[in-house]
């Protein structure tokens, strides 16, 4: 894993769109899936050179739900780790400002009660209204 990550890194893409990126090169048949071939020689094509028997460790480690294939979503998780603390805190507290009556969900009324369109530049110059800026 260190030797994909250095290599990923040394070509810039630990961002998400050079994850991106990296994730489509990989994904030969173009169907969103990485499986162990493509993982194997998409490896092999940045200069990681692994066996099959490290390439089924690593789809293990990468498939997280067990489907035989690795999602975008897994992909980016195993690369770029779990969230810290602190993010998770600033998401947490970003979620309790949108959840207004604290129900557990957010839903639209709960963003319409906070969100304040009066500042939209369309509203400003009255080619909106609020009603129609927010919807």
């Amino acid at each position: 894993m260190a030797d994909i990550k250095a290599a990923l890194v040394s070509r810039g893409s630990m961002a998400i769109r050079g994850l991106g990126r990296v994730f489509r090169i990989i994904d030969d048949n173009r169907n969103r899936q990485i499986d162990l071939n493509e993982l194997m020689y998409g490896l092999k094509d940045f200069g990681v050179h692994v066996n099959p028997d490290q390439a089924k460790t690593l789809l293990a480690k990468f498939d997280r739900d067990n489907s035989g294939s690795v999602s975008f979503d897994e992909f980016i998780r195993v690369l770029r780790g779990d969230l810290s603390p602190s993010r998770i805190a600033m998401i947490r507290q970003a979620y309790d400002k949108l959840d207004i009556n604290k129900d557990g969900s957010v839903t639209l009324d709960d963003v319409a009660r906070i969100y304040d369109v009066s500042q939209h530049p369309d509203v400003i110059q009255k080619k909106l209204t609020p009603e129609q800026a927010y919807k």
